[in-house]
């Protein structure tokens, strides 16, 4: 039999090149009926070769190979397909995304066929039929595909990966247990087709928690732990310079949707005149990779610096000089879909910002980022310790995290953004007395200005660090202690409070409750100055209204607020829209 290729890219990788059995985290899968058993090997410079049989990806239920990893409800996948055999007019290879590796699953592919026709298929429920999205003829290309909060996104790039194309975007509902992953198919039961991708990125899910590492020859191990809401880094290595880094890094996964990033550094080890820690966003753990930095030294030389291309040269953008302890912001003006923007900001008291020289530095556009404070000792010998307050990676800075009144401890918030930019957990730490009486004592994560005057929010989770510890929605007019104010919350226990401060400096007033079970949805709903409280187990929409009040404010911002009860302690609420 002779094969016939149709060649997708440029950049061909030759056969002969040695290749492993599919390691983990991936798997190489038959789905549905096959008329011949599917392969899937990957060669040691990392290029996929995929045999698939089957009758289609199409219909009520699916026949093909796939080279698969468990992923969640959000994540992304991308590849090159570099060729495709032309076993049948109808063959296809790309890159897909599953509710299970049951035939008729829900599903969404991006797949090439054989004459360079580029579909966008998705069946949005299990056992529904897969429909087109989009198709056009495209000559190769790197693809990806994005999902997350029942969205699920097609890219396309034709430089490398360095600037991606929004195809089209559409439903698609996953449980919180997904397969993703390459796909092919012959079109034809009784051969396989082979198809070979390259640029093949693991399933990427942003880590829900902020994670450490060591990147680059360190010399010797550092690592970072956080107490009632202070942060301990220790962090060796040479320095953060040069074509490559070593140094310890406090991170978290993000998207290209990139949220600001902030902490407050309180104080830093003198180890070397050269020592530094600051924020960082790099777009992989490699010590190489693209990174933009802006950090401090031990001296309170403020570094704003940038390397833009893997493997290249670390440059200095701009700096300032500061004293301890200090504010350090990078914020992304980038919007949905573009490259990430970052300026470099610094304050005393995190509010109130200065921009560091430099202007702002875009990275181009990736499927994943990696976000957080980096700490080298300039010294492979001995590892130099900084403690931070405050670290956030959050939606927008205008209106939060902050502490509004004398909270005791500095709080935080932290966004873990799905694939397609929809926000899914909220993490938000706070501290303060109460909100109630006259003033308040809390941790505000605020919602951007423009948004929606519904706030319908679902507490997953509320750690008991006070029987009266509140986290829930809240309107309020300003951020004064003393501010008039719509609350709705959830205690440790499951009881909901309603409660309103009519004006500036008047007594909270209770107007209602209700008692719930984790996971709950609190919705305050503003139209002008009436505010409506109502709750629900599962619904945002629906749900059962525990009062109403009116409360005349001039500047109303919303957002998410948590208290401890407890000016020592820490209070830990996740919320998901």
């Amino acid at each position: 039999m002779s094969w016939k290729y149709i060649v997708l890219s440029v950049g061909l990788v030759c056969l002969c090149v040695p290749r492993a059995a599919v390691a983990q985290p991936w798997t190489s899968t038959d789905v549905g009926s096959v008329g011949i058993p599917g392969t899937a090997t990957q060669s040691v410079n990392g290029t996929w070769t995929v045999q698939g049989s089957g009758a289609d990806i199409w219909g009520g239920a699916d026949s093909f190979q796939f080279v698969h990893q468990t992923s969640r409800d959000y994540g992304a996948a991308q590849a090159t397909i570099v060729d495709l055999q032309n076993t049948n007019a109808f063959a296809k290879a790309g890159i897909m995304v599953r509710s299970s590796r049951a035939p008729g699953a829900a599903t969404a592919i991006l797949d090439f066929r054989p004459d360079f026709t580029l579909e966008f298929m998705v069946r949005a429920t299990d056992g529904a039929q897969m429909s087109f999205v989009s198709t056009f003829t495209q000559p190769g290309g790197y693809l990806r595909l994005t999902w997350g909060n029942g969205q699920v996104t097609a890219w396309t790039s034709r430089d490398n990966g360095h600037n991606w194309f929004l195809i089209a975007e559409t439903s698609l509902t996953l449980p919180a247990s997904t397969e993703a992953g390459l796909a092919v198919t012959s079109h034809d039961q009784s051969q396989l087709a082979t198809a070979h991708f390259a640029n093949v990125s693991p399933v990427f899910q942003p880590p829900p928690v902020w994670s450490s590492i060591d990147i680059g020859d360190v010399g010797k191990a550092g690592g970072a732990s956080e107490n009632n809401g202070l942060w301990t880094v220790s962090g060796a290595g040479a320095d953060i310079w040069g074509t490559a880094d070593a140094f310890q890094f406090l991170y978290r996964g993000t998207t290209d949707r990139m949220a600001d990033l902030q902490v407050r550094i309180e104080d830093m080890q003198n180890t070397n005149a050269f020592a530094k820690a600051g924020l960082m966003v790099r777009m992989g753990l490699d010590p190489d990779s693209p990174t933009v930095i802006l950090d401090v030294t031990p001296s309170g030389n403020v570094e704003f610096m940038s390397r833009s291309e893997k493997g290249g040269e670390m440059t200095y953008l701009g700096g300032a000089t500061v004293t301890f302890p200090i504010w350090l912001r990078l914020g992304n003006s980038g919007g949905a879909g573009v490259p990430i923007d970052l300026n470099p900001l610094i304050s005393k008291d995190g509010v109130h910002w200065d921009f560091v020289g430099g202007g702002s530095q875009t990275m181009r556009s990736s499927s994943q980022y990696y976000a957080g404070v980096a700490v080298t000792s300039h010294d492979i010998n001995q590892t130099n310790t900084v403690h931070l307050h405050g670290l956030s990676l959050y939606e927008s800075f205008s209106t939060g995290p902050f502490q509004v009144g004398d909270t005791g401890i500095i709080g935080s918030a932290a966004v873990d953004v799905t694939a397609n930019g929809l926000a899914r957990f909220i993490t938000v730490e706070g501290a303060g007395a109460d909100i109630w009486g006259s003033a308040d004592s809390f941790e505000f994560a605020g919602r951007p200005v423009g948004t929606s005057n519904t706030l319908a929010y679902r507490v997953i989770s509320l750690t008991a660090a006070n029987p009266f510890a509140k986290a829930g929605v809240m309107f309020r007019d300003g951020l004064a202690p003393n501010a008039p104010s719509v609350i709705l919350d959830a205690k440790p226990d499951g009881g909901v409070e309603f409660m309103a401060r009519l004006c500036g400096g008047c007594e909270t007033t209770y107007l209602g409750s209700a008692t719930v079970t984790f996971p709950a949805y609190l919705i305050l709903t503003r139209n002008g100055s009436s505010f409506t409280a109502r709750v629900s187990q599962s619904d945002p929409s629906g749900g059962t209204t525990i009062g109403s009040t009116v409360v005349p404010m001039a500047q109303p911002t919303g957002g998410l607020a948590v208290t401890s009860h407890d000016v020592s302690r820490i209070a830990t609420a996740v919320f998901t829209p």
